[in-house]
Order: structure tokens, then sequence, then C-alpha cells
């Protein structure tokens, strides 16, 4: 799961999406379920650096992959030179005595980390006045073993460069399996309609434009992978149930349920195409310059056109 957005805390919606992953954390230890459940906010803070832990974490993770690699290239060769001699390889053969040790040095390498992951990737400047961690903190959500929900607080953009999360926003997005967007406000709703084109199910608040939107489209939002939590009529405590409830039910599903409602939400996309949307906001810019100027201005004739693309 991830939310991620502008800085603006309660009308983002991130405290009640912190108090939620409390909630389904608890839930989760409960039904004693082995899923984990990692959670992502992305919103940019006042900070000064990656912190350590994060670096060295990284680092600790890139020598594991590199040598599951090396170690995976020469089991394939062995394998390969033995078939072609005609043989089936002698399991206990295909590993070296140099590719145990320097397996047990990964190993050696993640014992030596005693300290639970860090909830923060970046060192915050006057971490105590930060809303999000203050939050998570009291939440007690600090990633312990028997947490089923970690959490990750990036208070950055996330870029292909960086050295913790290398990744572009597209391409996170991609990664994840649900966006969490409660906002409290939102006049439209980009990061859900983002969500939406690249087939990745969101939950929004019925008090965004594009809860609204998608409302008066769609039947059953839910089975389409469209979650909108009422925070027009239930209180924040209610809510916070919501969206734990429903948080709860994805992590239920099974692979092949999650990819079929992933398919199904990517083809909501047609909905949010340009050809779509566009015409609506000349329309509503066009409304503006006639009530503030007395303007009118005439829809462009390609919105009419059946190839515009």
């Amino acid at each position: 799961f991830f939310t991620a957005g502008r800085r603006e805390y309660f009308n983002k919606g991130v405290d009640l999406f912190i108090e939620a992953l409390a909630q389904l954390n608890h839930l989760l230890k409960q039904d004693g379920a082995d899923v984990t459940v990692v959670a992502f906010i992305i919103m940019p803070g006042n900070t000064s650096n990656y912190n350590i832990e994060s670096i060295r974490g990284q680092s600790v993770r890139r020598e594991i992959r590199e040598t599951c690699d090396k170690v995976a290239k020469n089991v394939s060769e062995r394998l390969f030179e033995s078939i072609m001699k005609g043989s089936v390889p002698d399991v206990k053969t295909l590993l070296s005595q140099e590719d145990l040790v320097n397996m047990k040095r990964r190993v050696l390498s993640v014992g030596q980390h005693h300290s639970l992951p860090p909830i923060v990737t970046h060192n915050v400047i006057d971490d105590v006045k930060d809303e999000i961690l203050c939050h998570i903190r009291e939440c007690k959500l600090f990633n312990n073993v028997e947490d089923r929900v970690k959490v990750i607080y990036h208070p950055s953009f996330l870029n292909a460069t960086s050295p913790i999360l290398s990744l572009d926003y597209e391409d996170f997005i991609r990664g994840c399996h649900m966006g969490v967007f409660p906002s409290y406000y939102e006049p439209w709703g980009y990061t859900p309609a983002e969500c939406t084109v690249m087939g990745v199910p969101s939950m929004t608040s019925n008090l965004t434009g594009f809860a609204s939107f998608m409302t008066r489209r769609i039947s059953n939002p839910e089975q389409n992978g469209i979650y909108v939590v009422d925070r027009r009529y239930k209180s924040f405590n209610e809510c916070k149930h919501q969206m734990a409830n429903v948080m709860w039910r994805f992590c239920q599903l099974n692979r092949r349920e999650r990819i079929q409602l992933r398919n199904r939400v990517e083809r909501l996309s047609s909905m949010l195409d340009w050809r779509c949307l566009g015409k609506a906001y000349v329309q509503a810019r066009n409304s503006a310059l006639k009530k503030a100027f007395n303007v009118e201005m005439p829809i462009p004739t390609f919105y009419y056109d059946q190839n515009f693309v």
C-alpha cells in the first residue's frame, strides 16, 4: 500500500491512513496471518540527507543480490557442463566451497544488524515536530518483528537516481498493490486517477471529485478496484475501521484475484482519457471567463474529431 502527495497532512488524510494501518496491523496479528504489508508514505518533508541505517540496509541488500546472482550463474554453468557430458549432476557438487563461503558471509552481514528497520529513509530536521513521524510513533508502528504492517516514510519525491528508492513515480505505482488517498477535501484527485490509468486499485474518499466522477459512472466501484471511504457522514473512527476492513479484505485476496482486479481497474482507464476529460476542462474555463469577463469562447473543433488523440 502507499499514499503520496503534497505536504497536506490532514487534508490528504495521512492521519487517517496511519490510524487505519495500526488497526490493520492489529487485525492481521489477531488472525495470525502470515502476510506482511509494506506501507509507503511518499510525502516531501524537511530533511538533511539519507540516514545511515537506510544506506547501510541498501548496501547489504545489494551485496546479497550480487552474491545470489553470482552463485546462480555458477550453478547454471555446472549444470550445463554436467548435462552436456551426458550425466545427471550431483546436487552436492552444484555449490562450490567458495559459493558456500560467500553465502555465509552474506548471512553474517544480515545477522549483524540487531536494530529494527528504520521507519524513515532520511534524517528529518526537528523530527519531534514532523506530524507523520509523531503519528507513526504514537501508533507504535516501529516495524517490530511481530508486526504484520511495516511502514516506510520517504519524505522526498521519488527519483530513479535515488540510492534508497531508485524508481520513478510511475514505476513505483505499478509495483504497489493499492494506492490509499482518503482526502478530507479534493476538487479532483489526480493520485487515484493515476493509479486507475496504470491498473492499480485505489482507495479514496467521497469528498473528492474523483470519487464523485467514478461513482456516477460505475454501478459497483469496489468490484472494479475503486474503494470509496465515507468521510462525509461517518466519524473519524468509523472511517478508520472502514479503511482497515477494506485493506484487511484486500490482504485475503490471492495472486490470481489481485491480477483479475488489476485488469478490471485498467479497463476503466479509457474513462480518464484526455479525449473525455479535456472537453470538460475547456468548458469549465470558458464558464469562468464568461462569468468573470463576459467573454464567450468556443469549444475547439478537434474535441469533436473522432481521430483526436
